[in-house]
């Protein structure tokens, strides 16, 4: 697969790509030498000073859930340059230099192969009421899944001893949300840029505090993005498919899925609170437009319009 590669960069004596999972990580040091570490902190404390002492000065890691931040801290604190891989881009740059097989080893060569000849960026530094207020709400969402998946099995006659434990587990689970939705207040009263965010933000109508601290918890860039990448960041923009005569619809995908649901979800709560989305909603409906294609679009203005007000400090003025 490497041979069929353009000449590599300079940058490859420097790089190493990583392939993460749970228990491990899988080095390539260059298109033959992989190596197996365990994803624990001493051993990736070792990792760290053998890559410094090497002369190696960048690592890539693709996004794995959660459990690349162990690698990306120690290696950050070690001195060297951590770059986020997307996962579906090295998966299609993978099968275009014919490579269908899939393994951890050869992941971790297809991300090194990956940095050489695309672009990628550090992975984000957030601060630490940033990484808090990020936690607490990805529990609230993890613990509001748990509530509706354990009230589906009460919805089925079963015993009563059964019943009794399904509603300990989801007094249990409320508890939680209401800790965390606390928390996420105290988080977002203490940090001044935070909370001048969240005001902005709940200056839309339509749009209520738990949206407010989704979108800073996922986008924590609004403000700085352009308007096209706002609309990409938020798996809101179409991309057309089009092939000589033929014109198909365009479809979205893409883009950061908690941020993704939060836009939908305010644009489907703004077109009943918001007479702006309400008049457009109508007006593109009255175009021919589905109504998923109209909520989508106003999902996307939306979330441009937010970006432009964080940038500008500027609440909801309706147009």
């Amino acid at each position: 697969m490497l041979a069929m590669l353009p000449h590599p960069t300079p940058l490859a004596t420097h790089l190493v790509g990583i392939d993460v999972s749970k228990d491990w990580l899988d080095i390539a040091f260059d298109d033959t030498k992989v190596e197996r570490v365990d994803n624990t902190p001493a051993a990736l404390q070792r990792l760290a000073r053998r890559l410094v002492k090497a002369g190696l000065t960048t690592a890539g890691l693709e996004p794995t859930g959660g459990y690349e931040r162990l690698a990306v801290a120690v290696l950050r604190e070690a001195g060297l340059t951590v770059l986020q891989v997307d996962s579906w881009r090295c998966r299609q740059f993978a099968k275009a230099c014919g490579q269908r097989a899939k393994s951890d080893p050869l992941d971790a060569r297809i991300i090194r192969a990956f940095m050489l000849h695309h672009p990628c960026r550090p992975f984000p530094e957030p601060s630490q009421a940033q990484s808090e207020l990020t936690a607490w709400v990805r529990e609230i969402t993890r613990a509001e899944a748990d509530i509706r998946r354990l009230e589906n099995r009460k919805a089925h006659p079963t015993l009563a001893a059964i019943t009794a434990r399904l509603d300990a587990e989801i007094a249990a689970l409320r508890d939680t949300v209401a800790a965390a939705e606390q928390a996420i207040e105290a988080l977002i009263a203490a940090d001044p840029a935070m909370d001048a965010k969240a005001k902005i933000i709940t200056s839309v109508p339509g749009i209520a505090s738990k949206t407010a601290r989704v979108l800073l918890a996922e986008a924590p860039e609004l403000g700085r993005f352009s308007p096209r990448q706002a609309g990409a960041i938020g798996g809101c923009a179409p991309y057309r498919n089009d092939s000589g005569k033929a014109r198909r619809p365009a479809h979205i995908e893409a883009g950061r899925r908690a941020l993704k649901r939060a836009c939908y979800l305010a644009a489907f709560a703004a077109i009943h609170w918001n007479p702006w989305a309400k008049q457009l909603y109508a007006d593109l409906k009255a175009r021919g437009k589905p109504a998923k294609v109209a909520l989508i679009a106003i999902a996307r203005k939306l979330l441009t319009i937010l970006n432009a007000m964080i940038r500008d400090n500027k609440p909801w003025r309706d147009p």
